[in-house]
């Protein structure tokens, strides 16, 4: 019988009970997968920058040969998306708590990156219960680019992953800097970025 989907904080003994319980059937579904793999999928696996990678390209190789495939049909189509959510990540320069989001943007509180989240000047995606904020929206210096407000207002129905996604891939037409890159660069290259979201804003209504 499926475990219930809480609608409410677990207490420790609950949250134990289900910690155990999603234990054993994580250990079950990868000792299964490491059964039946092959050495290239084995390798492949192996190849991965990051353990999560490496436990989802293990998953996404063995779910279609045997009844994985007919009792979770969408099983593979997460595992490959773990996967792409896990090398953002790492492009992104990792994901911020609101504490340190916080600190990076000088010593903020956490109700102001909140505050900030909430009126559109900050990316930030849901994890658990809480939100983080990819390291990559700041520069050095703690600054984050003018333009970013205006990525996740023309792009708000995209959802976070899409929208890191888009900031963080090297385009041609911007000399092969990436949308934030030229947002922080400014000038041509920043109006470049805003044509490119007007453009495919008015293709998405036309």
């Amino acid at each position: 019988m499926p475990i219930a989907i809480l609608d409410r904080p677990a207490d420790p003994a609950e949250a134990s009970l289900l910690r155990e319980a999603f234990q054993r059937r994580a250990t079950e579904a990868i000792a299964h997968a490491t059964r039946v793999a092959t050495p290239a999928a084995l390798a492949e696996a192996l190849s991965a920058p990051t353990d999560a990678g490496a436990l989802v390209r293990l998953l996404s190789a063995t779910v279609g040969q045997d009844a994985i495939a007919t009792l979770d049909p969408f099983a593979e189509a997460i595992a490959r998306g773990a996967e792409i959510k896990q090398q953002l990540i790492k492009e992104a320069g990792g994901l911020l708590t609101a504490s340190q989001m916080g600190a990076a943007l000088g010593g903020i509180s956490r109700q102001a990156v909140d505050k900030r989240r909430r009126a559109g000047q900050l990316l930030a995606m849901r994890v658990g219960a809480d939100w983080r904020y990819p390291a990559v929206q700041m520069d050095p210096n703690g600054t984050v680019a003018e333009g970013l407000a205006i990525v996740l207002r023309y792009m708000a129905d995209s959802g976070p992953w899409a929208i890191l996604d888009f900031l963080i891939t090297p385009d041609e037409v911007l000399e092969g800097l990436t949308p934030l890159e030229a947002l922080r660069r400014g000038g041509s290259l920043a109006a470049t970025v805003q044509r490119q979201l007007a453009a495919a804003a008015a293709d998405a209504y036309g």
